[in-house]
């Protein structure tokens, strides 16, 4: 899940902290950066965002400028422990060269500058940072104590950092042999000037610009740096110089690279004005209905989904986590109705153990965001060697799953900053339906151009007492039938992520089987009601809450009679659209609920504790 970078050139430390910002969505439990200055490194950590660590910058360039002695942490590790440097001189910054940074999201290890990146050699003249996860570190810790190796902290990634002795080509090629699991690393050392890198399973990109060159877990860490960039495959390394880069795959040979073109159409970092990115990106799934509706009138993707239609398949399987599981829920709803085939939705985490019929007539649909969670790759690769099918539907169009895939539709919704994912949710569920039309042979813009004209935010200031009155709560559930049972699981999703009341959905006929016991006046229950086949029997199921104490809050698209209304606590309406479209249409208010919810609570919603947005650790 971390985010890690390498940077040679001018300014290093503006560039990686420029860096850190853009990766700061995969973790944000601490950041460091070691600088490589003349033969001998700063380094930089705390605790917490990369706004920490900016500041402990910005406080020593200003110390400098009024002719003071730098503070800063370094790599003494004398006793184990991370101390002050009180009486170095600081140097000018044209003399910063090479360096590299980290914003973790913590797997081994509590959250302290110990645990903190970079890390280490046993003679401190090698540091590292690394994503991912090695499996084997316990193994190779205790090889490492037998033979007299001291650790100052408790991360597998410190193992690595006290596996190499000196750096060059050989020793990195030696150590990455012996590591188990997932891992991006970029190394730099105090005898060269160069950044050696390694990868595999975790994403890890090169660029090389006209006066710079740099390793990143992203290449939006590249724009306005470089033109094209390469992307690492498992088991390949190498280094990098101003003068030259250099790969090797995992036969230790060495290969050249194509390069690829640097295309962030859709990239926009600011927050425009709003508080905080949820509320903006909610927003902005106007805009992402824009985007889909230009692009998916282009010849590039009509060509993808012509291939996908000729493509001969009698089984679909839509496969993805969280959030875009939901959106695979949606997908299957939209294929059942419409396709006399096998069609199953699963928890990717999951797939592997269900024993599906998996060969080479079965089309496996993957849903990620980032198209780097791991999970989702795992299942993807479990796939491809059964011969399926693969079509990936991504935001991320250079990610892992991109790449691995036979086919790949964007979800054109831009980058998105906020670890709750929402206008990703409501791109994914386009495709998908865009996918059903075009595989029925009908049109799909139409609708769509109706759709843009039908989207409803809601009334602020309805969805605000709500939400404050919802923030009283400590258990609240979520209930509805058919394609509104999805929504009320991802609309609890949002809920419990950001806000950290406990919270769960459920089948509204399930009520009866169990949960109902846990209904008293303590307990808010919101209903999905848009589907008028089924909105008289999810009514009932509401009334059984009411009669026994519950407070309830409706969401519906279908006018209610005074008797009706009188029996809810909070009515909220949703405007009309095409059934299909109904679960993306209420999705959007049931967002604004969650995040005016965290933020009446006092909770930063891009920021929830413990989560990060792209998920690269299984």
């Amino acid at each position: 899940m971390c985010g890690i970078i390498g940077y040679i050139g001018d300014n290093v430390e503006q560039n990686l902290i420029a860096g850190l910002e853009k990766l700061e969505y995969r973790g944000y439990d601490s950041a460091g950066m070691v600088i490589k200055r003349e033969n001998d490194f700063e380094v930089y950590k705390s605790i917490g965002a990369v706004e920490n660590l900016k500041n402990k910058v910005t406080r020593r360039n200003c110390d400098f400028k009024e002719g003071t002695k730098n503070v800063v942490t370094n790599n003494n590790l004398d006793n184990d422990k991370m101390k002050n440097q009180d009486d170095k001189e600081t140097q000018t910054q044209s003399d910063f060269s090479l360096g590299i940074a980290h914003t973790r999201w913590a797997t081994h290890g509590k959250i302290s500058l110990e645990n903190c990146h970079p890390h280490f050699s046993s003679q401190k003249d090698v540091a590292l940072v690394h994503n991912g996860i090695i499996e084997n570190f316990e193994t190779l810790k205790n090889e490492l104590l037998k033979q007299g190796c001291n650790f100052y902290g408790e991360t597998d990634s410190e193992v690595v950092a006290k596996l190499i002795a000196k750096l060059d080509i050989n020793s990195l090629r030696r150590t990455i042999k012996k590591l188990e699991g997932s891992f991006a690393i970029v190394l730099i050392s105090k005898n060269n000037d160069n950044l050696f890198f390694a990868k595999n399973k975790s994403p890890l990109y090169v660029a090389v610009g006209e006066s710079c060159a740099m390793v990143a877990s992203d290449p939006s860490c590249f724009v306005g740096k470089a033109a094209e960039y390469y992307s690492l495959e498992d088991g390949e390394y190498g280094k990098i110089s101003l003068k030259e880069v250099v790969f090797y795959d995992k036969n230790d040979k060495i290969i050249e690279k194509k390069a690829q073109n640097l295309d962030f159409r859709y990239i926009n970092e600011e927050k425009s004005g709003y508080e905080h990115f949820m509320i903006k990106e909610i927003y902005q799934s106007r805009i992402a209905l824009e985007n889909i509706i230009k692009r998916y009138q282009e010849d590039e993707i009509k060509d993808i989904l012509k291939k996908v239609k000729q493509s001969m398949f009698d089984r679909v399987y839509f496969i993805g986590c969280g959030t875009a599981y939901h959106a695979g829920l949606i997908g299957e709803s939209f294929m059942r109705n419409s396709f006399n085939i096998d069609i199953f939705s699963s928890i990717a985490s999951e797939f592997q153990n269900k024993n599906y019929c998996i060969d080479e007539n079965s089309l496996c649909i993957f849903l990620s965001q980032s198209g780097e969670t791991a999970d989702t790759l795992s299942a993807l690769e479990y796939c491809r060697l059964k011969g399926a099918k693969i079509l990936t539907i991504t935001n991320t169009e250079y990610s892992t799953m991109a790449l691995k895939s036979d086919y790949c539709l964007p979800i054109c919704a831009g980058q998105e900053k906020s670890v709750a994912s929402t206008k990703a949710y409501f791109a994914q569920c386009i495709v998908l339906y865009i996918l059903k039309k075009y595989l029925q042979g009908k049109d799909y813009i139409e609708p769509l151009k109706n759709l843009k004209k039908q989207l409803d935010f809601g009334d602020d200031n309805i969805l605000k007492p709500l939400a404050r009155n919802l923030s009283s709560y400590d258990k609240v559930f979520f209930i509805g039938r058919g394609n509104d049972y999805i929504t009320a699981k991802e609309a609890s999703l949002k809920l419990k992520e950001i806000t950290y009341i406990f919270s769960s959905a459920l089948a509204s006929g399930e009520l009866k089987h169990g949960t109902l016991a846990l209904i008293d006046e303590n307990v808010l229950v919101v209903v999905v009601a848009t589907d008028e086949k089924l909105f008289n029997k999810t009514l009932n199921n509401a009334y059984e809450i009411k009669t026994r104490g519950g407070k309830l809050a409706l969401f519906t698209s279908i006018p209610l009679d005074e008797i009706a209304r009188e029996k809810f606590d909070y009515v909220v309406k949703i405007n009309q659209t095409i059934q299909e479209f109904m679960p993306i249409q209420t999705i959007l208010q049931l967002q604004k609920i969650a995040y005016f919810t965290a933020v009446i609570k006092g909770i930063n919603p891009d920021k929830p504790r413990n989560l990060a947005k792209s998920v690269t650790v299984e």
